[in-house]
């Protein structure tokens, strides 16, 4: 209900976007409506980034839908909110939605699709639940650690591109809308914010606005040395070309892009743990390389094992003042030691602390433990991403391993204050365990987010606005603050979000802001989301080729391509 130039109506957005409901009609009668009233969506009531742990459910088909009880993330994943907490008490988004659609597990739009019993069989994702709207009259502040995992949407292009729907609880919509690159101005050091929006795809009453945080590109030559410890998984397990081949490739890959001063440790595990290789200087590439190349699989998987020796090998070869980080390879399964990933979440989360940063990069599908292996990126200050193909291992460990091995912000929070008299309703779209305490956000012990050199994270929030609100209102403040690594020092940034940001027309909506909602509203309807029940996946599709007609990237070419095929398979 927004006061802006030229009032967005339904039938413009059926061109646009696709608010028809012909896309999704038949598959919403296979949505799982299962859930307590009083369920909520929130995954952190403690201020860190909490994930369901014994709520967790092994999803082994398209629907999901094992979780009758309402969900993974509800009751003992430490997501529920008592009926007498405070707002202020409550990470952003964990308002009780007792009669919304919104607090209900996804089921996801495809669960007729047969899955593919090499692939599907036996992996672990955990379902967050989706954001409700918040009424700002009860919370005007969102808060949230910045992410910039992208394993979510490498492994759904693995499945499209395999002829198979995603299961739902493996779409995490942010790890989607980061996998693009954005265009924003790059600060000389620190983060900056960009903020800009357009109308609704979900509701033609709505508008959505675009935060965007763009981290400063620090060039190789002044980064600081780096001490890298991998701990690869050797197990059984691996022994497939996706899974130990495919690791090997990444590390010879990654070898060739480092500073001769750099430090390369290996540790791997099976039954237990072996230290292959002790903190070698990237100019002695042969020894290197010839670790890499003995790399043999068998045994069992002592994940818990492969940690504690690789984390004690990375305290050996930590250097002062340099980047200290932990690689972990592997497809997240543990049968031996500590298995649970709460368990093993909490053994290393002092590590983290101490200023060892866990990278974990995921390998191969069919067995495989997403829920273990972003949690551990999570509590151990790290990213999650995973590798679907020779592509993309070359991509990560020549390109983006080596990028952010320049840390520029530790501990990056941001937090969105809107103005209850102009916002009458807000909700962020994605980042469902990624909720800090609005009372945290200056809480310098409570863990955050850590971006690298050129790092960006984006996140798209949708408002319904009061009737009143016109251009020239200022709708809210975003405001970053992260730890400088060289320094020590808070710092903190804000930004205005104002109404004059929003355009009123899509076709003069920026590039970026087109691809970052296309993508959302496409996660959204992968997963299930309430919200995205009457969303046209053909006119998805079709957005997606005028973008990338538009735009002709390697990446719009992509998002074209994964969109049509969903709607093939759909």
């Amino acid at each position: 209900m927004q006061n802006i130039t030229g009032p967005i109506r339904l039938l413009a957005l059926l061109v646009v976007l696709g608010l028809a409901a012909t896309g999704c009609g038949d598959a919403d009668a296979g949505r799982s409506t299962a859930a307590s009233d009083d369920a909520s969506t929130d995954s952190g009531d403690d201020g860190d980034h909490a994930v369901a742990g014994e709520d967790e459910t092994d999803h082994t088909a398209q629907g999901g839908s094992d979780t009758a009880d309402g969900g993974s993330d509800t009751a003992d994943g430490g997501s529920e909110v008592p009926a007498e907490a405070d707002t202020d008490d409550v990470a952003d988004g964990a308002d009780v939605a007792e009669e919304s659609d919104a607090a209900a597990p996804n089921t996801g739009l495809f669960a007729e699709a047969e899955p593919d019993p090499d692939r599907l069989e036996d992996n672990t994702f955990t379902d967050h639940g989706v954001r409700p709207f918040v009424d700002t009259r009860d919370d005007n502040h969102s808060t949230f650690a910045l992410d910039v995992d992208t394993g979510s949407y490498v492994i759904t292009r693995r499945w499209l591109t395999e002829g198979v729907l995603p299961d739902p609880a493996s779409v995490r919509v942010e790890e989607f809308v980061n996998a693009f690159d954005y265009d924003y101005p790059v600060p000389e050091s620190g983060l900056t914010v960009h903020v800009d929006g357009g109308p609704s795809p979900y509701d033609d009453d709505n508008v959505l606005v675009r935060v965007g945080v763009q981290a400063a590109e620090i060039d190789d030559a002044d980064r600081p040395p780096a001490a890298l410890t991998f701990v690869v998984d050797t197990s059984g397990s691996m022994d497939r070309d996706d899974r130990l081949g495919l690791v090997k490739d990444a590390l010879t890959e990654l070898v060739d892009e480092l500073d001769g001063d750099d430090t390369v440790a290996i540790v791997t595990y099976g039954d237990d743990s072996a230290i292959i290789l002790e903190p070698t200087e990237a100019r002695h590439d042969d020894v290197i390389l010839a670790a890499i190349d003995d790399l043999r699989p068998g045994g069992s998987t002592n994940l818990e094992a492969g940690l504690v020796t690789g984390y004690a090998l990375a305290e050996d070869a930590f250097v002062e003042r340099g980047t200290n980080r932990l690689i972990l390879a592997s497809d997240g399964v543990a049968n031996v030691g500590s298995t649970d990933a709460d368990t093993l979440s909490r053994e290393i989360s002092d590590r983290a602390i101490n200023g060892i940063q866990l990278v974990t990069v995921g390998f191969g599908m069919g067995n495989y433990n997403d829920t273990t292996m972003e949690q551990l990126a999570d509590q151990g200050d790290g990213f999650y991403a995973y590798v679907d193909t020779r592509d993309e291992a070359e991509r990560l460990f020549e390109d983006e391993l080596v990028a952010t091995l320049a840390p520029v912000a530790i501990d990056a929070r941001i937090q969105v204050a809107f103005d209850a008299a102009l916002v009458e309703e807000y909700r962020l779209i994605g980042f469902e365990n990624r909720g800090i305490l609005d009372r945290d956000f200056r809480n310098d012990e409570v863990d955050a987010g850590e971006l690298s050199s050129g790092h960006t994270v984006t996140a798209l929030y949708e408002l319904d606005l009061d009737r009143d609100a016109g251009r020239g209102d200022e709708l809210g403040e975003v405001t970053l603050r992260w730890q400088d690594p060289e320094s020590g020092d808070w710092i903190e940034v804000v930004a205005v979000i104002e109404m004059d940001d929003i355009e009123s027309d899509w076709t003069e909506t920026d590039d970026g802001f087109r691809i970052a909602t296309t993508v959302a509203v496409w996660a959204e309807a992968l997963r299930g989301s309430p919200f995205a029940s009457d969303i046209d996946l053909v006119a998805i599709a079709e957005e997606a080729d005028r973008i990338d007609d538009d735009l002709r990237t390697a990446q719009t070419d992509e998002l074209a391509d994964l969109t049509d095929r969903t709607v093939r398979l759909a």
